[in-house]
């Protein structure tokens, strides 16, 4: 029975798509497009998703270079919007001291050709889990360690949204 079930699991992600996310050099930025940019608002932490995502875009050669231009019909702009980082604890020790914490980040990709609104991936997602010590001072720098690797992941999913148009 147990079999089955798993059986049934890999029959159904191997025919729903979700193993082609990310894959093939095919992707949603029109043919005609030349130039994108990438927009992240003043936020720090859109800003620093913005870098993470121009630098793969720049080592990627099917996409179009980056150009900040007027907008027209061989421009995009990418705006990453609506930027979240949660830290919310999530376990506890028999005391009630948080000894595990959640990090995540989210945002929305945007893709505008002439101000209007082509094509949008909502909600991308990363977290990661963060094991506490005693000392608040290790808890910080896995912290800024983790939040860097997340924003580096963010980046990656969103450019294989980019890429596979899901």
């Amino acid at each position: 029975m147990r079999l089955s079930l798993y059986f049934a699991l890999a029959l159904i992600l191997t025919s729903c798509g979700y193993h082609l996310v990310g894959q093939g050099e095919s992707n949603v930025i029109p043919s005609e497009v030349q130039t994108a940019w990438l927009e992240s608002g003043k936020s720090a932490k859109g800003q620093a998703l913005r870098m993470e995502l121009e630098v793969l875009w720049q080592g990627n050669k099917h996409l179009p270079s980056l150009d900040h231009v007027k907008p027209n019909k061989t421009h995009v702009t990418v705006r990453i919007e609506q930027v979240s980082e949660n830290f919310i604890p999530i376990g506890f020790d028999a005391a009630g001291l948080a000894v595990q914490y959640r990090l995540s980040i989210s945002a929305t990709l945007r893709m505008y050709q002439e101000s209007s609104l082509i094509w949008q991936a909502n909600n991308i997602l990363v977290s990661a889990d963060v094991f506490a010590g005693d000392d608040p001072s290790v808890i910080e720098s896995e912290r800024a360690r983790l939040t860097k690797q997340l924003q580096t992941s963010w980046a990656r999913a969103a450019l294989a949204r980019l890429q596979s148009g899901f």
